[in-house]
């Protein structure tokens, strides 16, 4: 499938300035039910007269447009649901990504939920210090102080956290359009179950590749090890021997190389780190793929859930100034 076309061309088709194209199994008129029902519950707020039934409509219609273009009213053209999903200012996402959230029904959480227990990678990464700072029946309200480093739990590795290039993205400066990609995972299960050092390589790449199709331009490739169950096992995350050298799979330097050279946003692992325990000393990956714009998202959960080639990744990471990083919630639609 053909990803990149004419610029303009998408714009105007997105756009639906393409008269050629039609739209009209895109409009949703709300049924007499629909609005007899909301009609109901809107006489709470005072409009009256048929200019509730005339607000109500538009309110309606424009709910609908929202939920048929998220897949769940039926069949939408991509190109509509490309128009909802551009960035603000313009940007696009894939037609692939596009067309594969139009006929979405499959939501996936990619994230683990994290608090003082979490295992992060010491000495790196601070331990977390998560305190309730308000309570309802003191304060009229609830509330929490999070003490966290930005590498916290599912987080993003943002280029600048490995490079002091001007021109590397913090977390706040990553393009969104990077932020929804195709999904390619790579399952080494097997492997790390009887080796903690096992590596993604580039020969599992080009394996997956053989069955699926060249691995997309804009994609994130991730490492399914099999890790993400470990998490609640002390010990088993991060696995330290006698010498406190920690042990876990990642991407090998060959498979970083070949990512570069299919021009990925970015690559994702279930580990608590791009790079292998055995190479926290020589982090080839992050040396390799954040210097070149390329994010890292860390701590991966349930790749095993998502299918080899086909999802979409959505990565909502925080967007504070400046940033290295931040915790992430990683989502995945197919």
């Amino acid at each position: 499938m053909q990803l990149i076309h004419d610029a303009e061309h998408d714009r105007a088709h997105a756009l639906g300035l393409d008269h050629d194209h039609d739209h009209s199994s895109s409009t949703y008129t709300p049924s007499e039910e629909v609005l007899e029902r909301i009609d109901k519950a809107a006489k709470a707020t005072g409009v009256t007269g048929p200019t509730r039934r005339r607000t109500l409509t538009g309110m309606a219609a424009a709910l609908g447009g929202t939920l048929a273009g998220l897949g769940f009213l039926g069949p939408r053209p991509a190109t509509a649901a490309a128009a909802e999903v551009r960035a603000a200012e313009g940007t696009k996402v894939s037609n692939f990504a596009a067309s594969a959230l139009a006929g979405s029904r499959t939501i996936r959480d990619l994230s683990h939920t994290f608090g003082n227990d979490f295992p992060v990678y010491t000495p790196y990464v601070l331990l977390p210090n998560m305190q309730q700072s308000a309570h309802f029946d003191v304060d009229g309200f609830n509330a929490m102080k999070l003490d966290i480093d930005e590498h916290t739990g599912t987080h993003m590795d943002a280029p600048a956290h490995f490079s002091t290039d001007p021109a590397a993205w913090h977390s706040d400066e990553i393009p969104v359009n990077n932020l929804v990609a195709e999904l390619c995972v790579i399952r080494i299960a097997d492997r790390a179950y009887n080796n903690p050092e096992a590596l993604v390589t580039a020969d599992d790449l080009r394996r997956h590749e053989s069955r699926y199709g060249t691995i997309p331009r804009g994609s994130i490739v991730a490492m399914d090890s099999g890790w993400c169950g470990r998490v609640t096992r002390p010990g088993a995350f991060i696995i330290r021997d006698s010498d406190g050298n920690p042990h876990f799979p990642g991407f090998g330097f060959d498979a970083a190389e070949l990512m570069l050279q299919r021009q990925v946003a970015g690559a994702a692992s279930d580990t608590p780190s791009l790079d292998s325990g055995a190479n926290s000393h020589n982090p080839g990956a992050h040396r390799q793929l954040l210097p070149a714009n390329k994010y890292g998202i860390e701590g991966a959960n349930n790749l095993h859930t998502v299918p080899d080639r086909g999802a979409v990744a959505i990565v909502g990471t925080t967007k504070h100034k400046g940033g290295f990083g931040g915790p992430t919630r990683l989502i995945a639609v197919y």
